[in-house]
């Protein structure tokens, strides 16, 4: 590889890596939740609402602020503006990325349910879970299975420049890398607050 095709490569090689890195911790999360959950309904560990609404938080946030719109303006937008074989895939996405925040706007509402006592709260907040838990890992996974490929194959090298820039400087009233931080400290809450016995090895 010339030094040219190494310049080039680069803004690519960051962009997916970011990408993959995002849909891993969002991955991460999501597991994380459907193991308390389960945790819960077998009695195993005592109910830590402050830790559930802590992930609820992320795993809504961080899509909707942070990944979803990156995806939707930079890499949907130019992938669409290169070729017509994505349209199909990316129309999919798209209308799952709205349907996402409908099914966690019920996510919520059930696991508001549960706290509140409702008859069989935590089973229907662990059905939810679970339901939304599928959900996300099959978009995810047709994004690194159908989608990356075909940016790979189409997308140019300004195209990759730019997608890595947006990946990397997130648009959103807080800045890129304030938001990036309060994530991480987020996430790094969500470490601190798991039981002992549920904390990653």
């Amino acid at each position: 590889m010339t030094d040219t095709d190494s310049d080039q490569a680069a803004p690519r090689d960051s962009a997916l890596a970011i990408i993959r890195e995002e849909h891993r911790m969002l991955r991460s999360v999501m597991q994380t939740l459907e193991q308390v959950v389960q945790e819960l309904l077998n009695h195993h560990i005592d109910a830590d609402h402050a830790l559930i609404a802590c992930m609820l938080y992320y795993i809504e946030d961080f899509p909707e602020r942070c990944h979803h719109p990156k995806e939707d303006e930079t890499l949907f937008r130019l992938l669409r503006e290169r070729t017509s074989r994505a349209d199909a895939v990316l129309d999919e996405l798209q209308a799952q990325h709205v349907r996402s925040a409908q099914m966690m706007a019920y996510l919520q509402r059930s696991f508001v349910h549960y706290l509140g006592g409702a008859p069989d709260g935590l089973r229907h907040f662990a059905d939810a879970v679970e339901s939304y838990a599928a959900f996300l890992g099959d978009h995810m996974e047709q994004e690194e299975n159908r989608v990356l490929p075909l940016a790979e194959k189409y997308l140019q090298p300004d195209d990759w420049q730019a997608i890595d820039t947006a990946f990397r400087a997130n648009r959103d009233p807080l800045g890129g890398e304030q938001l990036q931080r309060e994530f991480r400290k987020l996430k790094q809450r969500i470490a601190n607050l798991l039981p002992r016995r549920l904390k990653p090895h």
